[in-house]
């Protein structure tokens, strides 16, 4: 699932199925065949009318469900609808669930798979989307998106671990929060940078690279206050701002350290432990980092 929007073929009930064209033998027969003839006319909302009556717990009604979900992901095709495609997911979700407790096949089984794997893999593209075009506040709509992508995996594959797609999304995001505190100095993308790659580390703890760009730009925001001192700056102000800039250090120094237990022969790390060992006046353990990272660069 995922990443190929744009190859993807458009389902289409409207061919109607073997399954569509059995004899209706109970009250919900009859209502699926109707939204059938209905959706096949465009009427969408008169064929959920058709349907919804039979939404309720009982595994037998699995098809309504099914039905109601494919009339709406049909719905929002033509709509782009945000909202119709969360509740069709919902519904046909949901008719996997009931049909899976009566324990046997039926017909309408792929057709809904892949209603619901085409709509999952579209509110993907649609986070990959709002990762690229990220602006201040988009963080919520990213992880939504991402959640429903999710919902619709679960459902079509239980148990599968999602954990280094979610880590991606934080990593991409932390990327974006550098480039807009690059153009802005606001506080709240710097937050944004941690946040996200401590979100992406809690998911994918064995990740060097995200250990080392946290601790860079940790360590980066610590040069920026000794930056923002001035000939004018007061004693007071000089002492906070140093107390402010040592803390950053301190704090990217322990992200360095997984970085290395990770990557013991990574040049940048070593580079970057001497380079916080330095500004922390560590001057022992900077030698030895600073000859280690020689030796790592002359491999």
């Amino acid at each position: 699932m995922g990443r190929h929007a744009l190859k993807w073929v458009a389902l289409c009930l409207w061919m109607v199925p073997a399954w569509s064209l059995a004899q209706p033998g109970t009250d919900v027969d009859r209502d699926v065949q109707r939204a059938i003839l209905l959706g096949k006319a465009g009427e969408f909302a008169r064929g959920l009318e058709a349907v919804e009556v039979h939404l309720d717990e009982d595994s037998r009604h699995a098809e309504a469900w099914f039905m109601s979900g494919f009339l709406l992901k049909e719905w929002y095709k033509q709509s782009y609808n945000r909202a119709h495609r969360q509740e069709a997911m919902q519904r046909l979700a949901k008719s996997l669930d009931l049909q899976s407790a009566q324990g046997r096949p039926a017909d309408w089984l792929p057709q809904a798979r892949r209603a619901l794997g085409y709509l999952g893999d579209d509110c993907y593209d649609d986070a990959v989307a709002a990762v690229n075009t990220f602006q201040t506040g988009d963080e919520a709509k990213v992880l939504a998106l991402v959640d429903q992508y999710a919902m619709a995996v679960q459902a079509l594959k239980p148990g599968t671990d999602l954990s280094a797609e979610r880590a991606a999304f934080h990593k991409n995001m932390a990327h974006a929060h550098a480039t807009l505190y690059a153009a802005t100095s606001e506080e709240v993308h710097f937050e944004g940078i941690q946040a996200n790659y401590r979100e992406a580390l809690a998911l994918t703890p064995d990740d060097p690279t995200a250990w080392y760009n946290l601790a860079v730009h940790v360590y980066n925001r610590g040069v920026g206050v000794m930056k923002e001192l001035g000939l004018e700056t007061s004693l007071g102000e000089i002492i906070e701002k140093q107390q402010a800039s040592r803390g950053h250090f301190s704090e990217a120094l322990p992200a360095f350290e997984s970085a290395l237990e990770l990557q013991p022969d990574r040049a940048e790390i070593l580079l970057g432990l001497a380079t916080v060992h330095h500004a922390l006046h560590n001057q022992a353990e900077r030698d030895r980092y600073h000859a280690a990272w020689k030796n790592a660069r002359g491999r």
